[in-house]
């Protein structure tokens, strides 16, 4: 059986333009399936819990970008049943990205349709030490700059009105530049896999990576590999913030590797403490403000439709 979760205003409303070319497809092909369209946020997770009850191997689609999917993990209680299938209508879709699924809606649904590959990934948990909170993210958590320009963005008066007008980014390049000149560079240290740490005096951010991009198109860690045991922490510290100006336009191309400041480091678990609190995201959506995190892979693996 196959389940659509369709966010229909993802991608300033591409999500229910889509899902319209998705279901007459489907109507065509006499395929049998449930959509449920999404009327209000955390509608997503809660629809994926009472999934979850199903005690039978099912397929659950989701139409919307990496915030939908987001919500879908962080519902699911298990995911011995589940396969996950992505059409991808949001603005950034860096799941989509990073597993190099197709993004044109017809091509993805056939090729969930008929799958030819299902890959097992880690889903990776992020653990607030001050009150044990806990989330799940399938692309990427991070403290720090990327967090603030996400929470920034988030509560931006611009958001809606672009968003109309399909300039939605906008708003992020606004907020990263705002972050830039008010936010303070903070002491951080680094454990990984409890054994080795590195301590930063000024850290910018650092970001547990389970896909290559984070952002819409940042190309943090070209290594980092879903299938894999490991996350890669990408880590930026020390850098003064007018160059900073000039190094994150080089991520969207993987160019930053090797640039002083910027550190890739290979991990199963991360614990991450600051001196003061900070904005955390998992998966683009914030988690909270919090001074120690810890970043490790969830026992089960999530297999995904991928060609």
């Amino acid at each position: 059986m196959y389940y659509f979760i369709v966010n229909p205003i993802s991608g300033c409303g591409r999500g229910k333009l889509v899902w319209k070319t998705v279901e007459q497809e489907l109507t065509q092909l006499c395929i049998e399936y449930k959509a449920f369209l999404l009327r209000y946020k955390g509608e997503a997770r809660e629809i994926a819990a009472s999934l979850s009850e199903l005690h039978h191997p099912f397929t659950l689609v989701a139409v919307g970008g990496d915030g939908t999917l987001n919500e879908i993990i962080n519902g699911l209680s298990t995911y011995e049943y589940v396969t996950l299938g992505c059409i991808p209508t949001g603005s950034g879709n860096d799941f989509v990205r990073g597993l190099k699924l197709p993004h044109d809606p017809i091509t993805a649904l056939h090729r969930i349709l008929q799958p030819a590959h299902i890959l097992p990934i880690k889903i990776g948990a992020v653990t607030a030490a001050s009150d044990h909170r806990q989330a799940s993210f399938c692309v990427s958590s991070g403290i720090g700059f990327d967090a603030a320009v996400c929470n920034g963005a988030y509560h931006s008066r611009l958001k809606e009105l672009l968003n109309l007008i399909h300039a939605g980014k906008l708003v992020y390049a606004g907020t990263a530049l705002k972050q830039l000149i008010f936010s303070r560079l903070a002491p951080m240290k680094l454990t990984l896999d409890e054994k080795n740490t590195f301590t930063f005096r000024k850290a910018f951010f650092a970001a547990a990576m389970n896909l290559p991009y984070e952002g819409g198109g940042f190309w943090f860690a070209p290594q980092a590999n879903p299938a894999s045991d490991c996350f890669t922490i990408c880590a930026a510290e020390g850098i003064s913030k007018p160059r900073i100006l000039s190094i994150l336009p080089l991520a969207f191309f993987g160019k930053h590797v090797g640039k002083h400041g910027v550190h890739l480091l290979e991990c199963k678990k991360a614990v991450i403490h600051t001196q003061m609190p900070l904005c955390v995201h998992t998966d683009g959506e914030i988690f909270g403000f919090y001074d120690t995190i810890t970043f490790e892979a969830q026992p089960e693996r999530l297999r995904v439709i991928v060609s």
